[in-house]
């Protein structure tokens, strides 16, 4: 009679945990922002103790999903290129409830016109790590828009997808 018993009790308890990591996982996907942000000097500590400082994106306001919070950035590498540069970045996103995601990116900013003050673009962040409902993160986002040095403004035309929770 116990063996018979333990049988359904232990089936039931494997379904029940495995249903729980599933909801744990999901996808924002679709995302499309298309704002105006201010640029200038910034700095940010990740939660893994990692701070960065220096010239990028101060927090904007960023809705991810059903997330509401700061997006910002630092450049960390600026190589000039025979186009213009080649850029890497961090992103850090924090909605103030534990819940953040961070990136590493690869630029390209390629001259506007010949004062090398307006620069077009070319943004892949991919996601390296997260806490909170962002624990185990993924996904991509990317950013293309015009950068002016003069008037300190990003146009964000951002899409992509973020993904968060482990398996």
């Amino acid at each position: 009679m116990r063996q018979k018993l333990f049988s359904p009790i232990l089936c039931s308890l494997l379904l029940l945990l495995a249903s729980c990591n599933k909801d744990k996982t999901f996808c924002i996907e679709g995302i499309n922002i298309k704002d105006s942000v201010t640029t200038g000097n910034t700095s940010f500590t990740l939660p893994n103790g990692q701070t960065y400082s220096g010239l990028g994106a101060p927090p904007a306001p960023t809705v991810f999903g059903e997330y509401t919070g700061g997006f910002q950035s630092v450049v960390t590498k600026q190589t000039p290129t025979a186009t213009g540069q080649d850029v890497e970045l961090v992103h850090f996103f924090d909605d103030g409830k534990g819940n953040t995601f961070w990136t590493n990116d690869k630029a390209t900013f390629t001259p506007l016109d010949t004062t090398f003050t307006r620069f077009q673009v070319n943004n892949i962040m991919t996601i390296v790590g997260g806490t909170g409902d962002f624990e185990c993160a993924s996904g991509q986002l990317t950013n293309q828009g015009p950068v002016n040095f003069v008037t300190n403004t990003l146009e964000r035309n951002l899409s992509g997808k973020i993904c968060g929770g482990c398996d």
